[in-house]
């Protein structure tokens, strides 16, 4: 993706892109604490940290100005505390905060409530719940006092070990950054589109001329079939989300009747599991393929006078039997094969059912981007056809529809894949 921006000039995401991968290595969880100055940033880390400090957590500070430039610390960081004073006044630059760390994906997000020391106890019920009233489901915390003891300061420390447990930190952590990658794809694809929409324009400022509107048609196209590939891919990802928990339910259901687990692990399961497997195969096969076929002939409805381009009748995906009792199974699709590795008992049947069948969607998504590149090309190359016939006129120097589908086809693959992983 960092590669895709950077040859279409896009250097401020191509550098965004570079900061999610290297936080990505970062062995610490990241927790940032915002709010204005002289809000008890620094009293609030020293507090809650104390001098045990906090196993596998860094707490960092930042600085925000309310109606300041977007916070770059909320999109760089895997939890956020949002320290407010309860002598200040809750405003609308606090809500767009919350909603820019919501936004960037961050899952571990609170609001810690500062100088609370300095009002009644009445006083401090009030403003907690004034407070909660206006952030929704973000949890509100009272920021902790001087003592090690302190009801409070424990509360804070709970919240930054509960809301991130360890062993899930580098799944959350990898769900952010993808979900981020998303988002920055879906920008790209929308001011490629823009872009799109004022190319062809006659730069004497007139209205477009015959050919740029034609030429506007052949771009609306592409992006119109891009959606329906989006939209293809999302309804294939439904049907093998229901396609997992049914599994699940049938697997667990055996498993509970026979009468030794561990047998039945060793000798039952890898059987059932691949079968399982092998049918969810052929459905996605006709789901991908009637999709394909429905696409195409929407697109020769919009372009009359080309011949239509004929959809595969098969494709490749298949789920065998391994060469080695050692696999689950092999998934061959036209570009590669992957071996999928016999579960683990020690995981849990859900874990195990999970495992195998992330490795096929992750093959399908593949197969379902290959499927349509034909269709893509055969679009492209009646479009190069009916400008070759046209009179020689200015174009843009950069393929933004390119841009666009590629744009759109990565976000769609990667919201896919973070949907199947729920």
């Amino acid at each position: 993706m960092a590669l895709l921006a950077t040859e279409h000039g896009r250097g401020r995401t191509a550098a965004a892109i570079e900061r999610l991968a290297a936080g990505r290595e970062r062995q610490s969880w990241r927790v940032t604490v915002v709010g204005e100055p002289g809000v008890g940033k620094s009293t609030l880390v020293n507090r809650v940290l104390g001098r045990e400090g906090l196993p596998g957590v860094e707490v960092v500070e930042a600085h925000w100005q309310p109606g300041g430039a977007p916070l770059a610390a909320v999109t760089d960081t895997d939890g956020v505390l949002l320290a407010v004073p309860a002598t200040g006044v809750w405003g609308a630059a606090q809500s767009r905060l919350l909603e820019d760390a919501l936004a960037t994906h961050v899952t571990s997000v609170a609001v810690v409530v500062t100088m609370l020391d300095r009002l009644t106890a009445a006083e401090r019920g009030r403003v907690l719940t004034y407070t909660s009233a206006r952030v929704g489901r973000v949890v509100v915390l009272s920021g902790p006092g001087a003592a090690e003891e302190d009801p409070s300061r424990a509360a804070v420390r709970a919240f930054l070990a509960d809301s991130a447990p360890v062993p899930a930190r580098a799944e959350l952590r990898a769900r952010r950054i993808a979900a981020r990658l998303a988002d920055q794809c879906t920008a790209m694809a929308t001011s490629a589109g823009e872009t799109i929409a004022d190319a062809r324009r006659v730069h004497s400022g007139q209205s477009i001329d015959e050919r740029s509107s034609r030429a506007r048609t052949w771009e609306l196209l592409r992006v119109q079939l891009s959606d329906r590939q989006l939209a293809l891919i999302g309804r294939i990802g439904e049907h093998l989300r229901s396609d997992r928990a049914a599994v699940s339910a049938r697997l667990a259901s055996d498993l509970s009747r026979s009468g030794d687990a561990g047998t039945w692990w060793r000798s039952e399961l890898p059987g059932r599991l691949r079968a399982e497997l092998m049918d969810q195969a052929v459905r996605a096969e006709h789901h991908i393929l009637t999709g394909i076929a429905t696409d195409a002939r929407w697109l020769a409805g919009q372009l009359p006078d080309s011949p239509p381009w004929h959809p595969p009748r098969t494709l490749v995906l298949r789920v065998d039997t391994p060469p080695t009792p050692s696999s689950l199974a092999t998934i061959t699709t036209p570009t590669d094969s992957t071996v999928v590795p016999l579960p683990e008992r020690a995981a849990g049947l859900p874990k195990a059912v999970e495992g195998c069948t992330a490795i096929l969607i992750n093959q399908i998504w593949r197969l379902l981007a290959s499927a349509y590149e034909p269709l893509f090309t055969d679009l492209a190359e009646k479009q190069a056809a009916w400008e070759a016939a046209q009179p020689a006129t200015t174009d843009p120097g950069v393929d933004w529809y390119t841009l666009a589908r590629a744009a759109t086809a990565l976000a769609g693959t990667i919201n896919a894949a973070l949907r199947n992983a729920h």
